[in-house]
């Protein structure tokens, strides 16, 4: 008998407790308040511009809007599921700070109510909003949102994905298949390492017997990825022309050094990363491992089967897999390129901590109370890694230039020769009326390094 996506029972048949009746009674009403602080959580931790490879991507979405775009040898220039839709803000709305950000911060906040509705559909009301505090909390969840990056808007359509695949119960149909292997090559083509959702998906569907669903994903995702060769032989008469590109940017010195430190690389850095408490994950992350792994024992496989598959294999390939296809070279690590393998992790703890509250009902007021804690120390992660590393305190200095150069009615700005390359893009997305001086013509400002070497406005010198 093939198992129904819905909400299940407590294995021990004692009644939920007033917490899981009220998960039950007032989901929808809760879901829009969960959804409601996950965003406002993310504009407390605003970010904005990083002048790093927000620039980059800003730049291809900017040739988008003008309709002059050309594939080249860049990994930032074939991540379409960013670009396009950026493109499409800029085209509409015109290029702006705020435009610039505003796909990941839905992408991210529609991430929050998608997984609460996967958590519905796969346990029950209140593992699904336990979930989606969990992830609306998630201080690297709350940071990216504000920030240009491709995990947010990947992680939304893998939640799409996801979704699509358990929507239609028992028997899943070849159509939601397809249209589940679609959102994850739209994921893939935001970024790459998620198209490793689609064999977890797939393997899920072999377990189910459900032949249609998986012949489903796999022309789904198929039909993505043949229509993007068949795109890059047509105008690069190059097939492989992606690898290629990620070969290229990626760099041979990058790629020498981590495969002289492959067992720093491989064994330490992202179980470091997810098993130490950090301002990057909080307590978000040791927590849910240490309940993902007590699900082992607590739940049966019909239960942690599809979660713990979504997680770990495209893990498996972030942390194993190689950037070549010619010879091994490691993936570069990062904290953010694990964000898309949360939202299953939070949904099988959240299942976890409703067995251990029926099972141990006198624990109630403690597992409350630590859940609570894991809550406000999240947010407060978030709140205090806001606007923070990268070229941040550059941006700072440039929002200020941007906003007098607006008062003062400046138009022409001149780059001192000792200015950072990235300052003049990023002022040019702050304040779109600004232009380089034309030919002999003088400019209206200078900015230059000041003693710190950030951006300050320097004197005009006149012949």
């Amino acid at each position: 008998m093939t198992r129904q996506f819905q909400a299940l029972p407590t294995a021990t048949g004692k009644p939920r407790s007033s917490f899981a009746v009220l998960g039950e009674d007032y989901f929808w009403t809760l879901f829009a308040v969960i959804a409601a602080v996950g965003l406002l959580m993310r504009l407390a931790c605003f970010t904005g511009l990083i002048a790093s490879d927000d620039l980059e991507y800003s730049r291809y979405a900017e040739l988008i809007a003008q309709l002059s775009y050309k594939p080249e040898l860049s990994q930032f220039a074939l991540r379409y599921g960013v670009i396009i839709p950026v493109g499409v803000v800029y085209k509409t709305f015109g290029i702006g700070e705020w435009t610039t950000i505003i796909v990941p911060l839905l992408a991210s906040t529609v991430s929050v109510a998608m997984l609460m509705l996967v958590g519905r559909k796969l346990f029950s009301s209140t593992a699904a909003l336990i979930a989606g505090l969990l992830l609306a909390t998630f201080p690297a969840d709350i940071r990216y949102a504000t920030i240009l990056v491709p995990e947010p808007i990947a992680g939304a359509w893998i939640l799409a994905a996801v979704l699509a695949y358990l929507y239609w119960g028992t028997e899943t149909p070849a159509s939601a298949g397809f249209v589940s292997g679609l959102c994850i090559g739209a994921a893939y083509l935001s970024k790459e390492p998620a198209l490793f959702v689609a064999p977890a998906l797939m393997l899920d569907a072999l377990a189910r017997r459900q032949w249609r669903a998986f012949s489903g994903i796999a022309a789904g995702v198929l039909m993505i990825v043949g229509l993007e060769h068949v795109y890059y032989v047509a105008l690069t008469r190059d097939l492989m022309f992606r690898p290629h590109a990620m070969a290229h940017h990626n760099g041979l010195p990058y790629m020498v050094y981590v495969n002289q430190h492959l067992w720093w690389r491989l064994f330490k850095v992202y179980p470091r990363t997810m098993i130490l408490p950090s301002l990057h994950f909080g307590l978000h992350s040791l927590v849910a491992i240490a309940l993902v792994v007590a699900g082992f024992f607590l739940l049966d496989v019909e239960r942690w089967r599809l979660p713990v598959l979504w997680a770990a294999v495209p893990w498996i390939y972030l942390n194993f897999g190689t950037s070549s296809l010619n010879r091994y070279w490691a993936l570069p690590a990062d904290h953010r390129y694990l964000l898309f393998i949360y939202p299953p992790l939070f949904l099988l703890a959240a299942e976890v901590l409703i067995r251990i509250n029926d099972v141990r009902p006198r624990a109630a007021p403690f597992l409350g109370i630590g859940f609570l804690v894991i809550l406000i120390s999240g947010f407060c992660c978030g709140f205090l890694k806001r606007g923070q590393d990268w070229r941040t305190d550059a941006v700072k200095e440039l929002r200020t230039i941007a906003r007098d150069a607006k008062v003062r009615n400046v138009h022409t700005v001149a780059m001192n020769i000792d200015a950072a390359p990235e300052w003049w893009p990023a002022l040019s997305i702050l304040n779109q009326d600004l232009r380089k001086p034309n030919g002999s013509e003088a400019p209206d400002m200078v900015v230059g390094p000041d003693t710190f070497g950030l951006p300050s406005v320097s004197p005009i010198s006149h012949p």
